[in-house]
């Protein structure tokens, strides 16, 4: 009778197939790589304040993905889709 698989194993392995359609999985170095070059020095550090601290528990996914949303602006949404798959896949 336990061989249920756990909840969150259906939720995983989706999470890391690419949407219907979509742009390939990309890997935390090649986003990093390609927020780098789009971002200004500015915004990238405003960026990587707002992940440290998500990482810190200073604040919430939510909040970072808002915060994300406004630093990335209306011309980098592809970027942005880009972060929040990373997050998903990642479990935060």
């Amino acid at each position: 009778a336990g061989q249920a698989p756990p909840p969150m194993e259906p939720m995983a392995t989706s999470a890391t197939m690419p949407p219907s359609g979509g742009s390939p999985v990309i890997d935390g170095k090649q986003f990093f790589r390609q927020a780098r070059s789009q971002l200004s020095y500015e915004a990238f550090n405003l960026f990587l304040a707002s992940i440290k601290r998500l990482n810190n528990q200073q604040q919430t996914r939510e909040e970072t993905l808002e915060e994300v949303r406004r630093i990335f602006g209306a011309e980098l949404t592809d970027l942005y889709k880009d972060f929040e798959n990373l997050l998903n896949r990642h479990g935060m």
